[in-house]
């Protein structure tokens, strides 16, 4: 896998991009080759916004950026290959997109499935846990930060998406090693093209 950090400068162009995920989501596909796999999130950091990456491919930036100069300086891009220890505790880090599937019905319409925002702390904390623990990790302790609804802007007649943002942040304790490094590659929850799902180990 590769991770890349990309620091935005200060210009119109980058603030506007930035706004928008969906559009996001589209210049970093371009660099990645079209990677079915690629997640990122945007940060709020004491230096500015910046935005994490992560691909299963090589990624080229300057088939994204050359011609769109929203970047403070050139991308910090490493490979890796997590070698998670059984047993062993890591800090996380995810942006996620906590939601349940729910049955929508309307009199002289067919049953439709949706997702619904999980808005209660309490149901937060049960989604990630559950979450975790299918991907083979335990949370020994987590925090939620909200972040609100997040708008994204597809244009034409398409429309818009809204997503409810929630921060997570705790200490797990891997259970098994494979299943968690599967889920570090393909992601946690839904929205992955929005933003959210790219999960950040750190040893303990």
């Amino acid at each position: 896998m590769y991770l890349t950090r990309l620091m935005l400068n200060r210009s119109r162009a980058a603030v506007l991009w930035v706004a928008n995920p969906y559009r996001v989501h589209q210049r970093l596909m371009m660099g990645c080759d079209e990677d079915p796999r690629l997640l990122f999130r945007i940060e709020e950091t004491e230096r500015g916004v910046q935005i994490l990456a992560q691909s299963t491919r090589a990624p080229d930036w300057q088939k994204a950026f050359g011609d769109f100069p929203v970047l403070l300086h050139p991308p910090e891009e490493k490979a890796f290959d997590p070698r998670l220890l059984e047993g062993a505790r890591y800090r996380f880090r995810l942006l996620a997109n906590p939601t349940v599937k729910v049955t929508v019905e309307k009199e002289g319409e067919e049953s439709r499935k949706t997702r619904r925002g999980l808005i209660k702390e309490k149901d937060q904390l049960e989604w990630i846990k559950r979450k975790l623990e299918a991907a083979g990790a335990e949370v020994l302790g987590c925090m939620t930060v909200p972040r609100g609804l997040q708008h994204s802007h597809k244009g034409g007649n398409e429309g818009s998406q809204t997503h409810l943002a929630v921060l997570f942040e705790g200490v797990l304790a891997v259970q098994d090693a494979m299943k968690l490094k599967t889920a570090l590659q393909d992601g946690i929850g839904s929205a992955k093209g929005y933003g959210f799902g790219l999960l950040s180990l750190a040893r303990v």
